[in-house]
């Protein structure tokens, strides 16, 4: 457990540092790069990002695989499963550099329409960057994932908070040397293996990990294929949802609103970070109740309270941008970027279910589940990207978003309910229970600092506007202390401060005495 909350301290320190950087960064990047440049940089970082889908869904399948052996405690297992593991994704470091060159001679026909020649050419340049990149990140994340499996979050998660430090540090200045596009994209590439060189060093090291790359069981390797393949189709199908928008607006509109909507991303992005920061953390444990005959007590007991804290947080950012989102992106970048705001929410809204529910997605790849999911997202993936092109033609990047919104409502929140409930047997009632309560504390919150916003309206000023952020927190805090938690809760929390005011009571009177 100190692991789980180590970790999840770390990356929640590292999506604030993250945020922090985008807040501040973003907007310089914007203005030295110019706003054609920027989405150049956003549209072949997003194109060529389809690589990642090579991984096959295997990164999760050595967590898994991995967790269940620890159970087991087969050490000789567990080398042949590194051997494999390492193997494998080493082939697929040089398929992946074999596609991105085809990749790298295909840029002119793909992009010929909507981009200039000299934008070309530094595509080219990036798209051959960040496929060697790539294909040298596959064998190394191998040491990622086994210092997940045995729940090594501490050394994880550190060395990813000190490159949310670095990275925006390294690209200013560079970017202050006049540097473009393809310098970010170098810098990007480089930082990503370096990260995964000290993970794997870390690993070797603390974890002595043994490898053996002959004997491997055929019946195991095929499960873990089974299994990888119905998680890799859901990769592709999060490719399609979150990039495919990006690559369809820069086909048929143009680098522009390519970077518009790369922004509403960006917040997405975090929002969907706020929530897999704990929920990630419980995947080699879930991996191993799935194999215990009470597991489902315990997993129930996760699905909900594990919720109910992704729901105080992401209900906190997303009804305080509902608020104050407008005056902050016109203070951050502009009133031209101004339509980010409707996006994101559109977006948000449908979204934020899935994300409350994650550790039902960890349930599913720790049962070898995940078929059902898979064939009904592929469903709405592909309607998604089909009714994506008539949308972005007529009504561009809000268009699109409407589409990613619909499909996002009815295949993870309305379908994806009943399966967990009928199939994986998660307490959906007991979940929306203790939800409804937290839900109607938010909503009071909102309410209340919408009724202030409208008798003292909000002045377009970073001070003003961080005194009513301050103001919000404040009104949240008592609305979810007075609705949103349970009386036992309630008394508890007021005998802690009680206990706290008084041994700080003690303390005061003792010194002083002294």
């Amino acid at each position: 457990m100190k692991e789980i909350r180590m970790g999840a301290i770390l990356s929640y320190l590292s999506i604030v540092c993250t945020f922090i950087v985008a807040i501040v960064f973003t907007p310089i990047m914007i203005r030295i790069l110019g706003q054609e440049e920027y989405g150049l940089y956003t549209l072949i970082t997003v194109f060529v990002g389809y690589l990642t889908i090579l991984d096959f869904g295997l990164g999760n399948a050595i967590i898994r695989y991995i967790s269940n052996n620890r159970v087991v405690g087969d050490k000789e297992m567990e080398a042949r499963l590194n051997g494999f593991f390492l193997r494998l994704f080493s082939i697929i470091g040089v398929f992946t550099l074999a596609i991105g060159c085809f990749v790298y001679f295909q840029v002119e026909t793909i992009f010929g329409q909507s981009l200039s020649s000299l934008q070309i050419e530094k595509a080219k340049v990036m798209v051959m960057v960040m496929t060697v990149s790539f294909a040298l990140q596959f064998p190394l994340s191998v040491f990622s994932s086994i210092l997940q499996a045995y729940e090594k979050f501490i050394l994880i998660k550190l060395t990813s908070f000190i490159k949310v430090i670095v990275q925006p540090l390294l690209m200013l200045f560079f970017l202050l040397q006049d540097a473009d596009a393809v310098g970010m994209v170098y810098i990007v590439a480089s930082l990503n293996v370096c990260v995964l060189i000290i993970n794997s060093i870390i690993c070797l090291k603390t974890l002595k990990v043994r490898f053996i790359f002959s004997g491997y069981n055929p019946g195991l390797i095929k499960e873990i294929f089974v299994y990888s393949f119905f998680l890799f189709v859901t990769v592709i199908v999060d490719k399609i949802y979150w990039q495919t928008d990006q690559v369809l607006l820069g086909i048929m509109k143009g680098t522009e609103d390519v970077a518009i909507y790369a922004i509403a991303i960006q917040f997405i992005m975090i929002f969907m970070a706020l929530a897999l920061a704990i929920s990630d953390l419980y995947l080699p444990k879930i991996s191993m109740l799935v194999t215990q005959a009470d597991g489902l007590m315990e997993i129930n007991r996760l699905f909900v309270n594990v919720g109910a804290i992704q729901l105080m947080i992401l209900g906190y950012v997303l009804s305080g941008f509902f608020l104050f989102g407008k005056t902050f992106i016109s203070l951050w970048i502009g009133d031209e970027y101004l339509i980010v705001y409707p996006i994101v929410l559109i977006i948000m809204l449908p979204f934020s279910v899935d994300l409350i529910q994650n550790i039902g997605l960890s349930v599913l790849k720790a049962k070898n589940m995940f078929k059902f999911r898979t064939v009904l997202l592929i469903t709405l993936a592909s309607t998604n990207f089909i009714l994506s092109i008539p949308a972005i033609y007529f009504f561009g990047v809000i268009g699109t978003a409407i589409i990613t919104a619909v499909s996002l409502f009815i295949g993870n929140v309305c379908i994806m309910n009943v399966y967990y409930a009928k199939k994986i047997q998660l307490n959906i009632k007991r979940f929306w229970l203790r939800i409804s309560k937290l839900f109607v504390s938010i909503v009071i919150a909102s309410l209340l600092m919408q009724v202030i916003l409208i008798v003292f309206p909000l002045s377009n000023t970073w001070y003003i506007l961080g005194l009513y952020i301050a103001l919000y927190s404040m009104i949240f805090g008592i609305s979810l202390f007075i609705f949103g938690i349970s009386t036992s809760d309630r008394k508890y929390l007021i005998g802690k401060m009680k206990m706290l005011s008084l041994a700080g009571g003690v303390k005061f009177w003792g010194q002083k005495s002294s």
